[in-house]
This record gives structure tokens, C-alpha cells and sequence, in this order.
């Protein structure tokens, strides 16, 4: 069966991608964890999926020029604050479960940032960095993560909107990721074959509905990344 990665956390009631939203994944039985990074103005890499505060806080500030002191003040919610990554994986790798890092290329200072990722899981120990599979859309933070911590797997990212021209942007560079992060409904039972026979494995965003889950649980992918933990363990997708 496919490995459950709870999406941002479990984050009904609570803030997205917070250490709340990672502990109750945690208690719902997740295989692992679903999380976003990107760089704050001092250099700590953080958890946040969107560029600036408006959607998760209702503030016009945009993160990566945002000081860690000013943004650890920044209230989202049910009494949480915007985590390190550090943080977060002290909680989730200390349970015993597997996180995924999905690193954010929406910024110009896009090499810093897996940079900075890449200094971070340098520091974890080694059976730590073995619990983290990393992933994003952008080719040029693939190529710095795969350069900066070799050991840890990369998946790429992508939908419909992007597939051309990612996978040609992937080419032309010459990269080649451990895995792939499709989209859900890109992945058709050839789609999977391939990619299988060429050795990566297959984490499939966002599953939500229990029969979409078991026919891809069907086709073979590895994990399935998913805002409802329990109505998929509820369905069958038992570890």
C-alpha cells in the first residue's frame, strides 16, 4: 500500500503547516508529513507555502523579507506561529515518521534557499536525513538540492500546466530526479508504468477521495499526499 502523506499537516481546525497541524498528522497515523520552505529575510528557512501572510494571516507582508523574530510573532491562528524547519522536523523525524519537503523556486534568490535547505539537513543525523524525500517544480532548485545534499532523494514536481515545459527545462539541464510528484490526474496507468520502469518512484498530490486513492494504491505509486488521512485509512489504504 502507498505511504500517507498528510498535506500541510491535518489542518481542519487548524492552521496549514504549523507544529499543530504536523501533531495531529501524527495522532491520525500518517506515514509522514507533507510540508512547504522558503527563506525568510535572516536566512532561517521557515514553513510556509505562499510567498506573503494575506491568505494564512490576513497581512500584506511577504515572508522572504521579513526578519525570523518579526515573522515567529506572527499570529495564524488557534495560538500557532509560522515554524522553522528545524522545528518541524524535530517533531515529526522524532516520532519516527517521514517528512516531505517541498522547496518553494518563487523567489529570485531561488539557489539560496536549497542552499540554506541543504545546509539544515547536512547538519540532521544520517538516519534522519534518510526519513526526508525532498521536491519541487522549479529545475534550478532540483539541481542545487541534488548538488548540496546528494543523499537525500529529489522529486519533481508538476501538473498539467507545467509538464512540457518542465520536462524540457529537466532535459536541457541534464537532471535527474529520484522521483516524481505528479499531479493526480496526470497519472494514467501507462503514465505510472513508465515512470516505474525508469527507476523513480511516484508521490501523487492531492488525494483526497477513497476511490481515487485505491486505484492509484492499484497502479503502484509509492505515496499518496493527501488532506484527509483518515478517510483513507478508513478505505483500506492500511499501512
Amino acid at each position: 500500500m502507498p505511504a500517507l502523506f498528510a498535506h500541510r499537516g491535518s489542518h481542519h481546525g487548524l492552521p496549514e503547516n504549523t507544529l499543530a497541524a504536523f501533531a495531529r498528522a501524527l495522532e491520525e497515523g500518517a506515514d509522514g508529513v507533507e510540508l512547504d520552505v522558503r527563506t525568510c529575510a535572516s536566512g532561517t528557512v521557515v514553513v510556509a507555502h505562499d510567498p506573503d501572510l494575506r491568505r494564512v494571516a490576513g497581512r500584506p507582508e511577504r515572508v522572504a523579507r521579513m526578519g525570523w523574530p518579526a515573522l515567529a510573532r506572527v499570529d495564524l491562528g488557534a495560538e500557532e506561529r509560522v515554524p522553522r524547519l528545524d522545528d518541524a522536523l524535530d517533531l515529526i523525524l522524532g516520532a519516527g515518521r517521514r517528512v516531505n519537503v517541498e522547496v518553494k523556486g518563487d523567489v529570485p534568490d531561488r539557489r539560496r534557499t536549497a542552499a540554506l535547505v541543504s545546509q539544515l539537513l547536512r547538519r540532521r543525523r544520517p538516519d534522519e536525513r534518510a526519513a526526508v524525500v525532498l521536491s519541487t517544480f522549479d529545475p534550478v532548485v532540483l539541481a542545487a538540492l541534488r548538488w548540496g545534499v546528494p543523499e537525500v532523494p529529489v522529486g519533481f514536481l508538476f501538473d498539467a500546466a507545467h509538464t512540457g515545459l518542465r520536462r524540457a527545462a529537466l532535459v536541457r539541464a541534464g537532471l535527474r530526479p529520484a522521483g516524481v510528484h505528479p499531479h493526480a490526474p496526470l497519472c494514467t496507468p501507462g503514465r505510472v508504468r513508465r515512470w516505474r520502469r525508469a527507476g523513480l518512484f511516484v508521490n501523487v498530490w492531492t488525494v483526497n477521495a477513497p476511490a481515487e486513492a485505491r486505484a492509484l494504491a492499484t497502479l503502484g505509486v509509492d505515496a499518496l499526499i493527501t488532506d484527509d488521512v483518515p478517510a483513507l485509512r478508513r478505505a483500506g489504504l492500511d499501512p
